[in-house]
């Protein structure tokens, strides 16, 4: 089953109780500390949460989720603070909004939803203690923390059992985590590489193409270069080879006039980029037909020649993308705007998908959710969720986008 939000359902609503709850650590906390107890503390658009309770039950609450993000509430000094710091806290502020929209929208349905917001600060101690906390542990799912020391070490400490840890925002790779109850929703540069040689494996006959991937083999290039290799010689049984080259110079040399030239960039860096394109640009208009993949980090790139890119029919991996023409998107950019009076970001929208997604998990099956992760799947307002169970790594998120440049914009291809 497809869960996709209904075109009705982005409009208010709050049948649904939020707690947000910001713990004060002494200085002397370390990860052997037992958590501290403290008072709630109503932040952003929250109308009235309820009063803590002393002690919370020794039992999970139905369709009750933990959503521990860096709001630095502890440091918060708008004179002082870095560009960095203030981007911590705009990403952690645009996540809950996009989030509690979705309970919004979710809790027209008759649904209800406890959701109680911790603050990460940012600190390996304060998550240590949050992982070891009754009120995070006492919940049906925990969403959080987004940075991956974070994600790590609350997992090191943290008795999940029969509950899960999503993992929504960091890109790393979940063996580094070894948590089998993690759940995690970006797709890893590994994910992308196999996406590029699938798509090619699939699409194009072995006698029609000639490869050549452009590999600067630095430590950086080459996470997104050695996978591409390996994959394309895996997926192929080998029928498919490439030629690999360090940079555009001399390039010519490595494309064949009667095939159509697959070339692959593997860096994400401009100024490279740049030039690169430039040059197969030329080749392709005079000389050679060129097809062009590259780095999925080039959707976020500043200074690239869209021209260039569509006449070199470029594709792009993504883990997320937004269509601005769809009408749930813009039906959630209209909510956004008369909820928060802002323009919502990337992560409005992460949030917004991750919210629904999980909630209406928990609304269908309950303490059960587990079961069905890898069975439901979900094509959002910006990313699409099919999540595949790894007895080490928990539940991955397999789902990768494929774009194209097609009429001077990048176009997801179905």
């Amino acid at each position: 089953m497809i869960l996709v939000p209904n075109h009705q359902q982005l409009l208010s609503g709050n049948k649904f109780v939020i707690g947000v709850v910001f713990a004060v650590l002494t200085a002397a906390c370390s990860p052997k500390t037992k958590p501290v107890k403290t008072p709630e503390t109503k932040v952003g658009p929250v109308k009235a949460p309820p009063t803590a309770p002393e002690k919370l039950p020794n039992v999970i609450r139905k369709n009750s989720i933990a959503l521990i993000l860096p709001f630095c509430l502890n440091t918060v000094n708008p004179k002082t603070a870095s560009s960095k710091d203030i981007n911590k806290r705009s990403l952690a502020l645009d996540f809950y909004q996009g989030f509690k929209l979705a309970l919004d929208s979710l809790s027209l349905e008759g649904n209800e939803f406890n959701l109680n917001v911790f603050d990460s600060q940012d600190q390996e101690t304060r998550v240590v203690n949050l992982a070891r906390a009754e009120s995070v542990m006492s919940n049906n799912l925990i969403v959080g923390p987004v940075f991956p020391k974070n994600v790590k070490a609350f997992g090191e400490f943290a008795d999940l059992k029969q509950k899960l840890q999503v993992s929504p925002l960091a890109a790393t790779s979940p063996t580094t985590f070894n948590n089998p109850h993690l759940v995690t929703v970006n797709n890893t540069i590994d994910q992308h590489a196999r996406k590029v040689a699938d798509f090619i494996v699939a699409n194009y006959k072995p006698a029609d193409i000639n490869v050549v991937l452009i590999n600067t083999q630095n430590a950086e290039d080459s996470k997104f270069a050695n996978p591409i290799k390996k994959y394309l010689k895996n997926l192929s049984l080998n029928k498919i080879t490439f030629t690999e080259k360090a940079n555009a110079k001399g390039i010519e040399s490595a494309l064949f006039p009667d095939k159509n030239n697959l070339v692959i960039i593997a860096s994400d860096e401009v100024d490279f980029i740049s030039p690169t394109i430039n040059r197969l640009y030329v080749l392709a208009k005079n000389q050679f037909r060129v097809e062009l993949f590259g780095h999925p980090n080039w959707i976020k790139a500043k200074g690239l020649d869209n021209e260039k890119l569509q006449w070199l029919n470029t594709h792009l991996t993504a883990s997320y993308f937004v269509d601005y023409k769809q009408d749930d998107v813009k039906q959630f950019i209209a909510r956004y705007r008369n909820d928060y009076t802002l323009e919502p970001s990337d992560f409005a929208f992460k949030g917004f998908d991750t919210g629904f997604y999980f909630g209406k998990l928990l609304a269908k099956y309950g303490s059960e959710y587990i079961k069905y992760l890898s069975t439901e799947t979900y094509s959002g307002l910006h990313t699409s969720f099919q999540f595949k169970q790894d007895g080490k790594s928990g539940f991955i998120n397999t789902n990768v986008i494929m774009l194209q440049y097609n009429g001077f914009e990048l176009q997801k291809i179905k």
